[in-house]
């Protein structure tokens, strides 16, 4: 899946932007990160794997590439969120899938608003980092509760 953006030869890698308020913000959010891992360094491994397992290869195909295929507007996004939130069910369970629906939106209007992946993967190994140390253990206590 990851590899079919290499192969469409009708998709271009999106251009780099290089404005200053998208540098601002990329060194805003690296230094948020690494405020985080500072404070909580047993997290480095979890923030490494989170960056290039999960957010990097995550934003690269479903907003770069699907979401950017399937055109602009609301309903590409819905539907990007849609099958992103599809395939983390699959791959872990149905609570994770309607967890990440919100975020993914967000992720989606984000990218089409600025077309800054680099901005996007940052955002979104940033909220699973803050997610892995902060929340996973209240939500997965909440909804333990619900059963």
């Amino acid at each position: 899946m990851l590899f079919l953006p290499l192969l469409d030869r009708g998709w271009k890698l999106p251009a780099l932007p290089t404005r200053r308020g998208n540098l601002i913000a990329w060194s805003g959010l690296a230094l948020a990160i690494a405020g985080l891992l500072v404070w909580q360094p047993q997290s480095l491994p979890y923030a490494v794997s989170a960056l290039f397992l999960a957010a990097l290869p995550e934003e690269w195909f479903f907003r770069a590439y699907f979401m950017t295929r399937l055109g602009q507007g609301r309903s590409s996004n819905l539907i990007a969120s849609l099958l992103f939130s599809l395939l983390h069910g699959l791959t872990r369970d149905w609570a994770t899938s309607l967890l990440v629906f919100v975020p993914s939106l967000a992720y989606g209007w984000l990218y089409q608003r600025t077309r800054d992946l680099p901005l996007l993967v940052m955002v979104h190994a940033l909220s699973n980092l803050v997610y892995a140390v902060f929340l996973a253990e209240y939500i997965a206590a909440f909804l333990g509760n619900l059963r």
